[in-house]
């Protein structure tokens, strides 16, 4: 049975459109009310848990909407919070619900002690099953070599041009190469920007993602190994300009229909497309599942790891952030990883008969 609606944000007390507005939209450096350097996506998670929490209270007990948000977010409030989410929401949900709550109540009211708050999504996080994926276990080689048949296939012989399709076939073919290496989250892939996100430096490749751009606030960056350059230099100077169509398009990777910034709809159809060709199911987001994995299967004692290189916040989902040196060794290191790996499987494969 669906639950209360989320307050729409022109519904909400004025004191919380205020606080609201202090918190996260002041954009003057110097004022005393600077808002909160959070990603969009935490800043939306915030929004959200803060409207259901409106929303609930405007069915059940509409007259705490009366009172301060200080005065109304007690825990007398939260408990029946939690058994209402409970009931249509999954353990982790609930929790990451919670978790939002207490990020928006900590900006917004800052001079209030939540620390009740923290405790109680702090039990619910510990309490929450974590979850396995059901699907087969992907390793960043599998995907390198997904990435590399595409490419090879695709590529064009000496002297003739290179078709449409052949350019689209070797574009998913890098896209898969690329993450292979660079495991970020899918939304960070395909806003990826030349000389702002992927940037040469000699003849070197670096992606540098701002943290501000990033879900967990910590800026992101990754060495391309000396492979993958050779495959992206043939992207660059031969396979994007066959897709693009503005001159003025400065995205990494290029739609195949509107010859502009790949979107996020369109790259999961790419994976999509790919999956079924080698019935291997992969979405995007399972790049950075193979990274981990690939990472625990050669060093497992060394876990800090696989969380520097994805940026997680929180080792339960592989608790700290990393600047960007610790980012570019941890890159190299696994890049050493993938390399290793690949040449053991090489060794063990069979001679063509």
């Amino acid at each position: 049975m669906p639950g209360p609606k989320p307050r729409p944000y022109a519904q909400w007390p004025a004191a919380d459109r205020s606080l609201w507005q202090q918190a996260f939209c002041c954009d003057d450096p110097f004022s005393d009310q600077a808002g909160v350097r959070l990603a969009k996506a935490s800043k939306e998670r915030c929004m959200w848990a803060w409207r259901r929490f409106l929303g609930f209270l405007a069915e059940h007990e509409p007259i705490a909407l009366e009172v301060t948000p200080a005065e109304r977010l007690t825990i007398e409030r939260v408990r029946p919070f939690v058994s209402h989410l409970a009931v249509t929401n999954a353990p982790t949900s609930v929790a990451s619900i919670i978790e939002a709550l207490y990020q928006a109540a900590r900006f917004m009211v800052p001079e209030t002690d939540w620390n009740w708050l923290k405790t109680v999504k702090a039990r619910l996080s510990a309490a929450a099953p974590i979850v396995s994926s059901s699907g087969p276990v992907i390793t960043s080689p599998q995907l390198l070599e997904i990435g590399e048949r595409l490419m090879a296939e695709s590529k064009s012989p000496f002297g003739t041009t290179l078709s449409r399709q052949a350019a689209v076939d070797y574009r998913n073919g890098l896209l898969f190469a690329f993450v292979a290496f660079v495991p970020i989250r899918p939304r960070n892939l395909v806003a990826l920007e030349f000389d702002r996100h992927l940037i040469r430096n000699g003849d070197g490749w670096f992606v540098v993602v701002p943290g501000d751009e990033t879900k967990t606030g910590t800026p992101l960056s990754f060495e391309i190994p000396e492979l993958l350059a050779c495959y992206m230099a043939y992207y660059v100077d031969v396979v994007r300009p066959t897709l693009l169509r503005s001159a003025t398009c400065t995205a990494v990777w290029v739609s195949r229909n509107e010859g502009a910034a790949l979107s996020y709809v369109g790259l999961v159809k790419i994976f999509q497309s790919v999956s079924r060709r080698f019935n291997l199911p992969v979405a995007p987001h399972d790049a950075r599942d193979a990274a981990a994995t690939t990472w625990a299967i050669s060093v497992p004692n060394q876990i800090g790891v696989a969380r520097d290189l994805l940026a997680h916040s929180d080792l339960r989902t592989t608790i700290k952030h990393y600047n960007r040196a610790r980012g570019i060794e941890a890159s190299r290191a696994y890049r050493q990883v993938i390399t290793r790996m690949r040449s053991k499987q090489n060794r063990r494969a069979p001679a063509d008969s």
